[in-house]
């Protein structure tokens, strides 16, 4: 538990060190008011997974996360008429949704994750709260730094461009082509019966172990490029953040959990890896 305290105090630390930046003389209360609507929306569902008993539901609010993030600072910041927050948030909106409907489909009527399950019976009696703090505001704080490209791209009072539209956008219909494609893919896979217990290796599959996470890295990294045309260094690497945060994420821990999961039932798996990148794609 000393550990899980230990994760929320810097998640929230960094983003109380980010809002504290001034840029532009933007109200340091904004990405603050932010977070404060992404735990309040968590907070919401942390009392439904108690009444559900499935804190595994959060996998499914993951991507909305981020809609109430980008709504919430569209709002605080005053940008409801600036055509680059709208184009921002729309793309936020397209990519939230898609995932939330993807895992909604893939996780209702099968139960609770494995993952939460083990921590469920760590938890003993307590995980009741214990979930607020190893599941919830542990999520919305990674939620909101992963998201802080929304808020630095909506500092970019630039006008927005149409080489900004057209290489933003595409960047971003790669991106979720790329997760969309691979999330397809596999459930294919999955549903064949001679597929059990055999390791995906079909389309995009085969270039990398985790080729979902590299398509969700892409759409982050599009979100950034709108912070690109900024004439303040620290809007541009401030933005940065985004794709860095969401890339370690899969990299060093989403991708290891899967991973060995993986390991425990396909013994293949271990040498699969050694031949395989986890995230980018290794074209043959």
């Amino acid at each position: 538990m000393k550990r899980i305290f230990l994760m929320n105090t810097v998640f929230f630390t960094m983003i109380f060190g980010i809002s504290s930046i001034p840029i532009l003389g933007v109200k340091n209360q904004d990405l603050l008011l932010g977070f404060a609507a992404v735990i309040s929306f968590l907070t919401v569902l942390w009392l439904i997974s108690l009444i559900v008993k499935d804190a595994s539901i959060i996998d499914i609010f993951w991507g909305p996360s981020f809609i109430v993030l980008g709504s919430s600072l569209i709002i605080f910041m005053d940008k409801l008429y600036s055509e680059r927050a709208l184009m921002i948030l729309f793309l936020v909106i397209l990519w939230g949704m898609r995932l939330a409907i993807h895992l909604g489909i893939r996780n209702i009527g099968h139960g609770e994750d494995f993952r939460y399950v083990e921590w469920r019976k760590e938890g003993g009696s307590n995980y009741w709260w214990f979930s607020f703090f190893r599941v919830f505001t542990l999520q919305g704080a990674l939620a909101t730094l992963v998201g802080v490209s929304i808020y630095f791209g909506y500092l970019n009072d630039n006008p927005l461009s149409y080489i900004e539209v057209f290489f933003g956008s595409t960047l971003f219909f790669i991106g979720i082509a790329w997760e969309s494609i691979s999330d397809i893919q596999l459930k294919k896979f999955r549903k064949n019966p001679k597929n059990k217990g055999k390791i995906c290796k079909v389309g995009l599959w085969k270039y990398s172990r985790h080729p979902n996470y590299f398509g969700d890295l892409v759409v982050w990294f599009s979100i950034f490029t709108f912070s690109l045309s900024s004439n303040n260094i620290l809007i541009i690497l401030g933005s940065l953040l985004s794709p860095l945060i969401m890339g370690m994420i899969f990299y060093y821990i989403t991708g290891p959990i899967l991973d060995q999961a993986m390991i425990k039932s396909r013994p293949k798996y271990k040498e699969y890896m050694k031949q395989s990148n986890s995230l980018f794609p290794k074209f043959k």
